[in-house]
């Protein structure tokens, strides 16, 4: 379930970011709006995500369907320095420092 809330944060996250760059959509959802995410071929997360929302649903808030076909491959990340990474061949014992 941690897996599951981490996914489902990054998909808010995305889903945010998507609408403030396609500001015509965003008018379309309503106010305090539950957001509900279905990801093609993940049958499990759906679920698991449907059911913890309507349980926590307020009274009387709206309810929107995000259904998600697919998404960008790449990583966001621009730059990065990986540090002391060393290629080890298999069956091999760890230099000792």
């Amino acid at each position: 379930m941690n897996d599951y809330n981490k996914f489902t944060a990054m998909l808010a996250s995305e889903f945010h970011r998507y609408l403030m760059e396609d500001e015509e959509r965003a008018p379309m959802l309503p106010e305090n709006v539950l957001l509900i995410f279905e990801v093609e071929g993940e049958e499990d997360f759906n679920c698991w995500h449907k059911e913890m929302s309507i349980r926590n649903r307020e009274v009387d808030q709206p309810v929107a369907y995000v259904h998600l076909k697919k998404w960008r491959l790449h990583s966001i990340i621009e730059d990065i320095t990986l540090i002391g990474v060393t290629a080890q061949k298999e069956n091999s014992t760890p230099a000792k420092h």
